[in-house]
């Protein structure tokens, strides 16, 4: 064998070995997710809810979030911003808008879940 051919082999054979480790690795990491919930509080003052929430929005549509539960928190937001909030709520099933009240029984209730 020709030293380009057995270079080239062991370039080869190293590439496949780094592959399979790290897919290996990843498929162990993935087991060990957990749940990342996202508090965002809806204040009357927040000017920039709008874009705040198209973000987010983006960022589970191109599955690139790890946030699995996202918890909207209504702490005196205009009329506007809650029917915002709403929409929101109604296209990205993992969201929910809640009263300052309701903060630990929602949390207790995703508790149960995971």
């Amino acid at each position: 064998m020709e030293p380009a051919e057995i270079t080239a082999l062991t370039v080869v054979f190293f590439i496949a070995a780094v592959e399979i480790c790290c897919f290996f690795v990843i498929s162990k990491l993935r087991g060990k997710s957990y749940p990342l919930y996202t508090v965002i509080p809806v204040f009357a003052e927040d000017s920039e809810l709008s874009q705040r929430l198209s973000y987010i929005g983006s960022l589970i549509e191109d599955g690139s979030s790890l946030t699995e539960h996202i918890i909207l928190i209504d702490c005196g937001g205009t009329a506007e911003q809650l029917e915002l909030c709403r929409t929101f709520c109604t296209s990205h099933h993992a969201a929910e808008l809640i009263l300052p009240e309701e903060i630990e029984e929602t949390l207790r209730n995703y508790q149960h879940f995971h």
